[in-house]
C-alpha cells in the first residue's frame, strides 16, 4: 500500500509515517520509481507503537522490541525483563507523584491557614 492509504487507515500522518521509518521503526519497501510499498505489517506496527507510546515506552523502546520481533528473536522471558523494567519505572513515578501530592497537599493547607490568618489579622485592625 503507499503512503497516503497507511495515512488513512492509520491515523498517523506522512510526517510519522517518514520519521518512523528513518528511526527504524518502519521497515519499507521501494518501488522502482521509489515510491514507499508499505505491507500490510506496517498497519500492526503501527498499531502496537500508538499503543505503546500511550503506555509511556520510548520510541527506542518500541524499537528495540519489533527489532526482536522481526528477528524472532525474543520469547517470554525476555518479554517479561522489558515489561518489568517498565513496571519499575511505572511504580517509580507513581512514588514520585504521590511524595509531591503529599508535599502540595501540605503546602495548600498551610497557605490556606496563613491566608486566613491574615483576614483575621485585618479584620481585627478595623
Amino acid at each position: 500500500m503507499r503512503i497516503g492509504e497507511l495515512e488513512q487507515r492509520s491515523g498517523a500522518s506522512r510526517h510519522t509515517l517518514r520519521y518512523y521509518e528513518s528511526v527504524g521503526l518502519l521497515s519499507v519497501q521501494r518501488r522502482g520509481n521509489n515510491y514507499r510499498d508499505y505491507d500490510p505489517r506496517n498497519l500492526t506496527d503501527l498499531i502496537f507503537i500508538q499503543q505503546a507510546q500511550g503506555m509511556g515506552f520510548t520510541l527506542a523502546e518500541i524499537r528495540e522490541i519489533l527489532q526482536a520481533q522481526r528477528e524472532q528473536q525474543i520469547d517470554c522471558a525476555q518479554g517479561a525483563l522489558l515489561v518489568g523494567r517498565k513496571l519499575q519505572e511505572v511504580e517509580e513515578k507513581i512514588a514520585a507523584l504521590q511524595k509531591m501530592r503529599r508535599f502540595l497537599r501540605s503546602e495548600k493547607t498551610r497557605l490556606e491557614l496563613s491566608a486566613a490568618e491574615l483576614q483575621l489579622a485585618k479584620a481585627g485592625q478595623t
